[in-house]
């Protein structure tokens, strides 16, 4: 990604990209809104995920409105000295944790599906961690 499209400062990068993110996904890519890159300081977790639900949306009260409810997924920037080994941890651990985790969404229970749910991946010391839930 040219430099004057990264949104970030200096010494900051996006661990990896909406193509990794498509090709990481594969066919459950499908029922995911569009990835968002979040800016801001350097983050412990440069990817989550979030399950909004379907409520009834009435004017603000109650509800998300329709074009929120969905999965969102969150990338956040790293230091760009750690980039290379956060981006090779989130390749091959945390995307295919994430696809997993976007297909147990969809066949999940309607309880666990009218509830707004998040979950990351940390990465640190050569290591990947979920920390949230999985869909029931």
């Amino acid at each position: 990604m040219p430099s004057r499209n990264r949104r970030l400062g200096s010494g900051v990068s996006w661990p990896i990209t909406l193509t990794d993110v498509v090709d990481g996904l594969g066919e459950q890519y499908e029922f995911v809104k569009r990835p968002k890159f979040c800016v801001g300081g350097v983050a412990d977790s440069p990817l989550a995920v979030e399950w909004v639900p379907a409520h009834s949306f009435n004017f603000g009260m109650g509800g998300y409105h329709p074009d929120v409810v969905g999965i969102h997924i969150n990338i956040r920037p790293v230091r760009s000295a750690d980039r290379a080994a956060v981006r090779s941890l989130l390749l091959t651990l945390a995307l295919p944790q994430l696809r997993d985790w976007i297909a147990r969404s969809q066949v999940a229970t309607e309880t666990w599906k009218d509830d707004l749910h998040t979950c990351r991946w940390t990465c640190d010391d050569e290591e990947v961690r979920l920390v949230g839930e999985w869909p029931l």
